[in-house]
Formats: structure tokens, C-alpha cells, sequence
């Protein structure tokens, strides 16, 4: 196995912090981390004295490189040094690039500056920010094989993928003078001799790239000690003030804060009841505030639609019209020769309502464009009737907006007109009413009342397991403004509004009189009420014991977005019987996607949840000196080992640990055969 690392970075740019070179920590790098070969890609530029400068002084293959921005991702393009002149010229076209306005290179750009990529290996950030994507990817298939990862998790999902490119793990080390902890990134390659051919073969065979070199894919190095972890389920051992919560935060740091999720010991517990409570609440609301959004969707809609309504105003236009046309009828003999005119009173024309024509031609523009589900369209309807009838309906638009446009202009000739005729009469003129608008307007706002008094039916929407614990979502009315209120989070009263709350008409309009924070967008979730509730096996509500208990499992899924999942003493917090039947299986199934960590004194999480690897942390004497130490094993090897080669018995540690003493263990051993006989 040979040991690769083709990201690093010994010259700083303007998308690192600046930073000094340090070439003995280079060496110090290739010596202690045993490289056999490495690759200088530094961000959009290429030193080639530099470059000369580290082949002379580091004894193994060093590769020239450079890390070019393309089309927002990353791509690290690495030659094989037989012509250092022309690939400095690439890189300079590519610096010059950058320096006019820091913008990405295009696909075409890039292409242009490296020409034959055949010659190249072409690395981009896969499983990794700024990652490539999908059309770059494709554009460049026949040049690319191998991708770059950030975490062991996401190299296992790409070796566990068929589909996915082979993975690469690497440190992306800034070389700087202040460089202490050695990084521990890289990746393992089965090839002979290395070179340039024989890495661009090797980079193209998942079978040829691992973690670790006696492990495979089993480990990989956690600290430039030489320290292993499993890519799955690890538990950490020790008596108290051994290290053990120390080694889980240098875990955590390896991978860092925002890629981990570290589920600390007591951190879930209820300490106050009522703040509890409102953390709960507060989850509740955050977790499902997606359904809640999708439920009230409709109902926002309506919302936006009424809001667009004014009776007040409908009735005021209706008493001005009914007004002025008795008015009118009573004045003639005060009818002139202008008021005759037919012009006089003549209503407007009314123009016809495209919305759902609009709204059709998108759809179909929609079927007409969509790749995803092409196959299945065309099974139904033919990919040139869909043009066709894409086509036709903008016709059809178009011609109804050319009446539109012609009814707008002879309407403001008329309203023109009607101006100056009923400024020289003297008789009263009709007041304008769009009838039809005031009885549809009338309409709605009954359909509205309809619909919300319908969407307050009390109902039960959303059922959701997770272990033993169900999340409902139940609906229905708001029994007091005080609940209006603590959903908004506002300080204003809701006292007015909610004497109307049996009017959602009415409702709407004291809500819009309220003003920000009560924003119109978010209306309808005052409308009606949408209460969570966590229920127990019982299908009772969940006590403050059990909502940790749930915390706990919703932390723990909820870690699949995350490359760690670290958990600190959970039998600390919580009793036997939860962590083995809910638990234990829960981790378990964790440990087949992503590395997790365990720290535990329990033999119900410690042996019993069958881990890959097991931790021992000790603090020791030597010398006058104290030692922390890490021992480490597989479950069923004999002995744990340290990194400096002492041993331990592996039951003694169990025993010690999980059962407390092997004369404590076997004492209860007979105290229990003696309970069964």
C-alpha cells in the first residue's frame, strides 16, 4: 500500500488567510506521516521556483498542481512535471484569470487553457464545498474518474455506490510554520512503484483506494499518533478523569464542530419544568413547521385572495351608484343636450380574466421542457402535440390581450370624453359600479367562511413514528386569544381580533389592522390552530422524562446529515430498559452509514450493542509523570493495544469497566442463580 496525499497548499492566495511556507514542516509532514507521494495544488496559481525548491528537498514523488476555480466548484488539475514550462503557462492564463475580478473559469475557459485533458489527472471536489456539478461533471466524464471527499463517511458512500466516482481523501494542508498537529487525511493506494501513470490508474478502481493500510475500509488514522477509529461503531472505555470525554472532543475536532453531531452527557435531561416545556414546544413548532406550511398552503392562498376584497368599499360604491341613478332619473328636466348624449353614462368595458390562461401555458411549458419524467409524459401524450398545444394557447393569449389592450384604450377614450361631457352639464351623472365584482366579491367572502369553518373541523392530519413515541399533529379552533398570542411572539394584544374570530372575514381584517410583526403572508396559521403533541407507547402525552427519551432518538436520527454521531454516557440520563429496546439498535443502524462514538461505563450500551471497535482511555504514572494513554481493539481480540505497543487484557478491561470487577460480576452472577433456583 502507498500512502498519497494530492492536496496541499504551500503558497497563500486570495482565498486563503496569508500564511508563511514552511518546507521543514513539509519534510516533517512526508517523514512522520510515511507519504509516498504528493501533490502542490495551491488556489489558482503555480510557483514553479517554489515547486523546484520542494522536489529537491522532499525525497519522494512531488507532483505539480494547481486548485482552479470552475464554474463554482473546485478542480484540482495535477500534471506528471514532464514540461513544468507549459504547465506554468497554463496556470498563469489561469491566475490571470482570477486576478480580473475573482470569477470562476467557464467550462470552456478552462478547456481552452489546459487543452488535451488526457494529459491531466482532474480531481474536483466531490462529496465536498464548492462541489461540481451534475452538467460539469458530465461535460468532463471522459477526464474525470476520481472525486475528492471531506469525511471517511462520505468516501464509504461513494465506495457502497456504484454510481459514484472513485473517492479520495485528502488533507487540503495549509504548510504553514505554525503547522503542529500533523494532518491525518489521506489516502491509501494498492500500487507497486508510484508515478504518475500509475496513480492515474490506481484513481480509477474503488478496489484500489482505502482508509487505511492493513485495515481497508474498516479504519482510518484519527490522530498523527497513529491512533484508529472504525468507519463504524466505536466505543470509549475508562474509569473517571481517563480521558475519555478528552478523546471525544479531539474526535469532534478532527472533524469539526459543524460536521459532527455530539450529543454531550446530561445535555438532554430536563433540569426546569417549564422551560421544558417551552423548549418543547419550541422543537415541536421547528420540526413540523414544514407540514404546518404544507397544511395551511390552500388556506394561505384564500387568505391572499380575500385580502383583495373590501365590502365596506363595495357598499359605499353600490349606495353612491343607487344614489346618483335616482338622482338622475329625477332631474329630467334639467336633462341637456351633453347629458342625452348615450356617451354620457356609458359603462366601461369589462376585460376578460387570463389568469388561467397564464397559468395553463406555464404547466404546459412545464410538461413541454421537463427531462426528469420525459418518458413517462410521452407515453401519454406525444412531445410534438404538447408543442403544438403550447403554441396555440399562446395564440390564444395573445389575441385575448390584444382585446385587452384595445378595450383599455377605448375606455380611457370614453372615461375622456364622459369627463368633458359632465363637466358642461349640469345634470348628475351616474355614478361608476361594477356590479358583477360586488356579487362576486359577496361570494367569496361566504365561500371563505365556508372553507375556514371546514378547516377548523377538528382532525388529526399528521401521524408520525419515531422508536415508541408518535408525533400527531391535531387541528382545530382557537379557544382564546392568548394562544393567538403566544404563537405570534408579539406584545400586542389580540383581544380586538380574536372577538371576530368566529367572522374570518372580519378576523382577516383586525389581523391586518394589528400590522408587523403580524405579516399577511402568515395570516392563515391564526386562522386555524395546529397543535403537536409527542404521545408515549400508551398513546398518552409524553411526561419530561419521556420528551428526553424522545430528544435523545430525534438527536440521534438526526445526525444522518452529519460525518460523526458522538454520544457521551447516555446511561448517565437515561435508565437501562429505554437505551437496549430503543436505543441500542437505533445506534446501530447509524454505525452502517457514518462513523459513531460511544463513551459509556454500561455494559447495556458498552459489549451489548456489539461494537466494531472498542477504546480503552488510562491515565497513568511513569516516571512522576502522568500519561494519558488509549488502548484499542477489536471486541474479540485478546488483548487492546497502544500506540507505543503495551498491552491489555481485553476481559480484564471489560469486566473492570462494564461489570464493575470481575469478583463484583461473578458475585452477582451467583446472587442471580441463586434468585432462578
Amino acid at each position: 500500500m502507498r500512502k498519497i496525499d494530492l492536496h496541499l497548499h504551500t503558497r497563500s492566495s486570495s482565498q486563503d488567510k496569508d500564511f508563511a511556507f514552511c518546507i521543514e514542516n513539509l519534510k516533517r509532514y512526508v517523514a512522520d506521516g510515511g507519504l509516498d507521494c504528493i501533490a502542490i495544488t495551491n488556489h489558482n496559481l503555480f510557483d514553479r521556483g517554489q515547486f523546484e525548491l520542494i522536489s529537491s528537498e522532499v525525497d519522494i514523488l512531488v507532483l505539480p498542481g494547481i486548485e482552479v476555480d470552475v464554474d463554482n466548484c473546485h478542480m484540482l488539475v495535477i500534471s506528471d512535471g514532464g514540461d513544468l514550462e507549459s504547465f506554468s503557462d497554463c496556470c498563469q492564463r489561469v491566475s490571470e484569470n482570477w486576478s480580473d475580478g475573482e470569477r470562476p473559469l467557464t467550462a470552456d475557459q478552462f478547456e481552452g487553457i489546459f487543452g488535451d485533458l488526457r494529459r491531466y489527472i482532474l480531481i474536483p471536489h466531490y462529496l465536498k464545498g464548492p462541489r461540481i456539478g451534475p452538467d460539469l461533471l458530465d461535460r468532463l466524464s471522459d477526464f474525470i474518474s476520481c472525486g475528492e471527499v471531506s469525511s471517511p463517511k462520505k468516501f464509504m458512500s461513494c465506495i457502497n455506490d456504484p454510481d459514484m466516482l472513485v473517492p479520495v481523501f485528502f488533507s487540503d494542508c495549509r504548510i504553514t510554520q505554525t503547522l503542529s498537529e500533523l494532518p491525518t487525511k489521506q489516502t491509501y493506494i494498492d500500487c507497486g512503484e508510484v508515478s504518475f501513470g500509475a496513480l492515474r490508474q490506481v484513481l480509477r478502481d474503488k478496489g484500489k483506494v482505502v482508509l487505511s493500510e492493513n485495515d481497508g475500509n474498516k479504519h482510518f488514522q484519527i490522530s498523527a499518533d497513529g491512533q484508529l477509529l472504525s468507519t463504524g461503531l466505536n466505543v470509549i472505555l475508562g474509569d473517571r478523569s481517563s480521558g475519555k470525554s478528552h478523546t471525544l472532543q479531539r474526535i469532534c475536532d478532527w472533524f469539526g464542530e459543524e460536521n459532527s453531531r455530539y450529543i454531550r452527557q446530561f445535555d438532554l435531561v430536563s433540569r426546569n419544568e417549564a422551560e421544558d416545556e417551552k423548549k418543547f414546544k419550541d422543537f415541536l413548532s421547528e420540526s413540523t413547521s414544514l407540514f404546518s406550511k404544507d397544511y395551511l398552503e390552500d388556506l394561505q392562498s384564500a387568505v391572499a385572495d380575500i385580502l383583495e376584497v373590501d365590502l365596506e368599499s363595495d357598499a359605499l360604491s353600490v349606495e353612491r351608484y343607487i344614489s346618483t341613478l335616482l338622482t338622475y332619473a329625477q332631474e329630467t328636466s334639467r336633462h341637456d343636450a351633453f347629458s342625452k348624449a348615450k356617451i354620457f353614462n356609458e359603462d366601461a368595458f369589462s376585460k376578460k380574466d387570463l389568469t388561467g390562461l397564464i397559468q395553463l401555458i406555464a404547466s404546459t411549458k412545464q410538461l413541454v421542457s421537463n427531462v426528469e419524467y420525459r418518458g413517462l409524459i410521452d407515453s401519454h401524450i406525444g412531445h410534438d402535440s404538447l408543442k403544438s398545444l403550447y403554441i396555440e394557447l399562446m395564440k390564444t393569449y395573445e389575441g385575448h390581450e390584444q382585446v385587452n389592450l384595445k378595450k383599455d384604450w377605448v375606455n380611457s377614450v370614453v372615461s375622456e370624453i364622459k369627463g368633458k361631457l359632465q363637466r358642461k352639464s349640469s345634470a348628475t351623472n351616474v355614478s361608476d359600479v361594477d356590479l358583477l365584482r360586488v356579487a362576486s366579491n359577496r361570494r367569496k367572502v361566504e365561500k371563505f367562511e365556508e372553507l375556514v369553518k371546514t378547516a377548523r373541523t377538528p382532525k388529526t392530519p399528521l401521524r408520525k413514528r419515531k422508536g415508541s413515541f408518535e408525533i400527531v399533529a391535531q387541528v382545530g379552533s382557537f379557544s382564546r386569544a392568548r394562544e393567538i398570542k403566544d404563537l405570534s411572539r408579539s406584545s400586542k394584544s389580540f383581544s380586538a381580533a380574536f372577538s371576530k374570530y368566529e367572522h374570518p372575514y372580519e378576523f382577516v381584517q383586525e389581523l391586518r389592522k394589528i400590522g408587523s410583526p403580524i405579516l399577511a403572508a402568515d395570516f392563515s396559521k391564526y386562522m386555524v390552530k395546529v397543535e403537536y403533541k409527542i404521545l408515549n407507547r400508551d398513546g398518552l402525552q409524553a411526561s419530561g422524562g419521556e420528551r428526553s427519551e424522545f430528544f435523545l432518538l430525534d438527536r440521534i436520527e438526526g445526525a444522518s446529515s452529519a460525518d460523526v454521531l458522538l454520544i457521551d454516557e447516555p446511561e448517565s440520563s437515561f435508565d437501562n430498559h429505554f437505551l437496549k429496546s430503543e436505543v441500542n439498535e437505533l445506534i446501530k443502524e447509524m454505525s452502517r452509514q457514518m462513523p459513531v462514538v460511544v463513551v459509556t461505563h454500561n455494559n447495556t450500551v458498552g459489549v451489548s450493542i456489539r461494537p466494531d471497535f472498542i477504546l480503552y482511555t488510562k491515565k497513568e504514572v511513569e516516571d512522576g509523570e502522568i500519561r494519558w494513554r488509549i488502548y484499542s481493539g477489536h471486541p474479540t481480540s485478546k488483548t487492546l493495544t497502544s500506540i507505543d505497543g503495551l498491552e491489555l487484557n481485553t476481559r480484564d478491561v471489560l469486566l473492570g469497566n462494564l461489570e464493575a470487577g470481575v469478583e463484583t460480576y461473578e458475585e452477582r452472577s451467583a446472587a442471580y442463580e441463586d434468585l432462578k433456583n
